[in-house]
């Protein structure tokens, strides 16, 4: 004779908060991925404008210039006319919903003052360059006031990896709060009760640290 199997309500509940569990696992990660990436342009800016970050000062002749031409912080590396302009490497920064979480990039506009594109000429003060001094740049810096010596052929521009340190940055808070267990916690209560409020909870944090970077 056939047995029955009888399932209790608890299981079948069990089962049920299963099926919705990796929809509620991927939202919540998603919002630790945009958190993440904002952090990041956060940090960027932050460390940018504050001068926090240990990079090479800039040249005396530099920062005169810049003090000529009404810069607010022409000694500060890299902030240039800062948040004034949208299109400064200060504004470099940028992120983008994905399918899966989101994506920090740097940005294809060009330099509101330099001949190239925002992520060409970060990767350049990322990693620093070498460059040739031709005629043309010879005689553009002796008009703003930088006297090359004769026998200068080659312009060095330091590393200043501020975007690595930056991530650095966002790496060490991420650390320590520990996503991982965050999640563990929000999937054990939602099985053994049913109730998302680890989840909710861990979204909402994370959607006001995001802010308005996307």
């Amino acid at each position: 004779m056939p047995v029955k199997v009888e399932f209790s309500k608890n299981y079948k509940a069990i089962q049920s908060r299963l099926r919705r569990l990796p929809k509620l696992v991927d939202e919540t990660l998603d919002t630790f991925a945009k958190r993440d990436c904002s952090r990041v342009i956060k940090e960027y800016q932050k460390g940018i404008k504050r001068d926090l970050f240990p990079t090479e000062r800039l040249h005396d002749q530099t920062i005169r210039i810049k003090s000529e031409e009404g810069y607010k912080q022409p000694d500060t590396p890299l902030y240039g006319s800062g948040e004034d302009e949208k299109d400064s490497l200060y504004n470099a920064l940028a992120i983008r919903k994905i399918k899966k979480g989101y994506r920090l990039y740097v940005r294809w506009a060009k330099h509101y003052k330099a001949n190239l594109q925002l992520r060409d000429l970060l990767n350049i003060h990322q990693r620093g360059a070498l460059i040739m001094v031709t005629d043309k740049m010879r005689a553009y810096l002796h008009w703003i006031g930088i006297h090359l010596r004769a026998d200068t052929r080659i312009i060095r521009i330091p590393p200043r990896p501020v975007l690595d340190m930056a991530i650095i940055k966002a790496l060490e808070m991420r650390k320590k709060e520990d996503p991982a267990k965050q999640i563990k916690r929000a999937m054990s209560e939602y099985i053994k009760t049913g109730r998302d409020n680890l989840f909710k909870k861990y979204r909402e944090f994370n959607e006001r640290e995001a802010g308005e970077y996307e």
